[in-house]
């Protein structure tokens, strides 16, 4: 019979709680059977601590504080490390496909018409105009190219808990097509509006571009961080989620909106034209969407996993104002200082920007894990896991070393649903009390603890 791992990784070694502080059980006055779980005390950062709330008597009662659920039998001390035990065999149910996500699949093929009717209408304009429509086909192989690094990069930064498939398509297609057509119909506007002002037609365009085009374009696409956090509030949890929707949202966005760049430069001239185009968009500015619509959904996760949905929503009004700084910034420098020396240093700058951006990725990721452990851990505290286990399912080498010894005895695909169900119980135990036990939060909670067992269960009876 093959062993599991008898020692998961020490990294990350919570340290024992002093002995004047009361466990979970003896709070909440719900110990489980048997004996007492051994408490430990998992640090947890202050940015996320939902203690303090208002002290009127209406907000609390809306977050009283939400006890946690006491499984009915202790787990084994050394459920990792121990092969003769006996555990009742569990049936695993899939769970059917929640609301969320079918809601998800739906605004995706609505959205994924909306951005066919938004391409084939730019390709009706470019050969009204008397282009080339090979030309056009190529500016949008082009613009794909740019779209898939920073789909690569996000795939990458979203492994810890992955975002379900048809939000995150809804978040390339909002930005592709009602973020980026409504955006070119306000833009024009504006710069109509400017020059009939002004009567000069580039002072237009730079009015336009670095007054109208930060804010518009800004605004649009967090809407559709607005609706996706709506409509996915179980997986929008935190400033990671946040960054995730909102660089496919933008770099969507920057997918239609370098078409038409492209176009415009093919048509002005023709392959040197397009090239210093993509250079500037597609190399230099190849994560500059990703990194505006982004921050706002990084402001947006933080203010929503420490303070509830409500505030998650209603930070969106200022939450968009550090990447209308930023598009602010990149659009100005290219308007008004069109010489060889801004360029280089739009280009020093940018690069600067996208080290930031993607070590803020990795600090994010980082965190996330943090917080899986910490709230893993009070389940741990109350008996429906083992501390060992918290090690395995909250680092990245205890996945490793669980998956590896699942592949060894044949239960793999139990390891993986195992793994996945208890990130979603650590954002929904967070989530839980960011917003306040409700019933359905509670619900939802004893449905992941009940898949959590079962998936435990079935391992443990392979071992």
């Amino acid at each position: 019979m093959t062993h599991p791992p008898s020692s998961p990784p020490p990294s990350h070694q919570p340290r024992p709680v002093p002995s004047e502080q009361s466990p979970p059980a003896q709070q909440t006055g719900r110990a489980p059977r048997g004996q007492q779980a051994p408490f430990v005390h998992y640090e947890l950062p202050r940015l996320y601590d939902t203690s303090a709330r208002p002290a009127g008597a209406l907000t609390r009662a809306r977050y009283a504080p939400a006890p946690m659920q006491a499984p009915q039998d202790q787990q084994p001390a050394s459920a990792w490390s121990t092969q003769t035990r006996r555990i009742q065999q569990v049936q695993q149910q899939k769970p059917g496909m929640p609301v969320p996500v079918v809601l998800g699949w739906i605004l995706a093929v609505l959205l994924g018409f909306a951005l066919l009717v938004v391409l084939s209408l730019l390709f009706l304009l470019y050969v009204l105009g008397g282009a080339d429509p090979a030309a056009w086909i190529l500016q949008a192989i082009l613009a794909a190219f740019s779209l898939l690094v920073i789909v690569g990069v996000i795939v990458l930064a979203d492994r810890w808990d992955p975002q379900p498939l048809p939000l995150l398509l809804c978040a390339v297609l909002w930005g592709a097509a009602v973020a980026a057509g409504t955006a070119y119909i306000v833009n024009s506007l504006i710069m109509i509006l400017a020059y009939s002002a002004v009567g000069d037609e580039s002072i237009a365009m730079g009015i336009g571009a670095v007054l109208g085009a930060p804010f518009v374009e800004e605004t649009m696409k967090g809407l559709g961080l607005v609706v996706l956090f709506l409509l996915g509030r179980r997986y929008f949890n935190g400033p990671l989620d946040g960054l995730v929707y909102g660089a496919l949202i933008g770099e969507g966005f920057a997918f239609t909106e370098n078409i038409t760049y492209y176009g415009d430069a093919w048509n002005n001239g023709q392959v040197g034209g397009i090239a210093s185009s993509v250079v500037i968009r597609g190399v230099i500015g190849i994560f500059g969407h990703a990194i505006y619509t982004s921050l706002t959904g990084v402001i947006m996760g933080l203010v929503a996993r420490k303070w509830g949905t409500l505030p998650g929503v209603l930070i969106f009004l200022v939450a968009t104002w550090p990447g209308m700084f930023l598009h602010f910034a990149w659009n100005g420098s290219a308007t008004l200082f069109p010489s060889l020396g801004a360029l280089l240093i739009m280009l020093i700058a940018e690069f600067a920007l996208s080290a930031l951006w993607l070590g803020l990725i990795a600090v994010l990721v980082f965190d996330e894990s943090r917080l899986t452990r910490v709230r893993l851990g009070e389940y741990a505290n109350m008996g429906w896991l083992t501390h060992e286990e918290v090690t395995m399912l909250g680092t990245w080498k205890g996945r490793r070393e669980g998956r590896a010894w699942a592949r060894s005895i044949g239960a793999l695909p139990a390891m993986k649903r195992f793994i996945k169900e208890a990130a979603a119980l650590a954002a929904t135990r967070q989530r839980l009390l960011a917003d306040g036990a409700s019933p359905r939060a509670i619900t939802h909670e004893r449905d992941l603890l009940g898949r959590l067992t079962s998936n435990r269960s079935a391992l443990l009876t392979r071992a």
